[in-house]
């Protein structure tokens, strides 16, 4: 191992679940031991956005603008586990496919490793969220490390 770590760059993706929020713990004592940076992605689903306003009277602008408030409180969050620790964390959104932007994403930033929970929020997209994680260890030409 070289003087300067191993890593570079982390990457985290966030979803608002805990375990989105222990991954992101995780990464950041990674990050206090390998001296490197963290970008902390959220994934704005457009899927999930469409397929709401086809169930309210809300157009899809306004879910998609409402998600994304929500995913901007969960990087400051990160930020904040970040700077409690002396590691900076840059936040970012983006719209899309959650798995495709994070791999886009990983690979535009020359991230070193990903950094996710195990699955995210609790109840039906419980199962679509572990899909997301799948399908970023399938897909990904960086390691991934899931934390439990």
């Amino acid at each position: 191992m070289s003087p300067e770590g191993f890593f570079r760059r982390l990457l985290v993706p966030v979803d608002g679940s805990e375990s989105s929020f222990k991954a992101a713990r995780y990464a950041v004592r990674l990050a206090c031991q390998e001296g490197c940076e963290i970008e902390a992605l959220h994934v704005v689903d457009e899927e999930t956005a469409n397929d709401m306003a086809d169930y309210t009277d809300r157009p899809v602008s306004a879910i998609l603008n409402r998600m994304q408030r929500s995913g901007e409180g969960y990087l400051e969050d990160v930020e904040k586990i970040g700077k409690d620790a002396g590691v900076e964390v840059e936040g970012h959104i983006v719209v899309g496919i959650p798995y495709r932007e994070v791999l886009d994403f990983a690979a535009k930033k020359e991230t070193d490793l990903i950094v996710m929970g195990t699955v995210g929020r609790k109840g039906p997209r419980r199962v679509l969220i572990g899909s997301v994680t799948e399908r970023i260890i399938e897909h990904s030409s960086v390691p991934v490390l899931v934390v439990k």
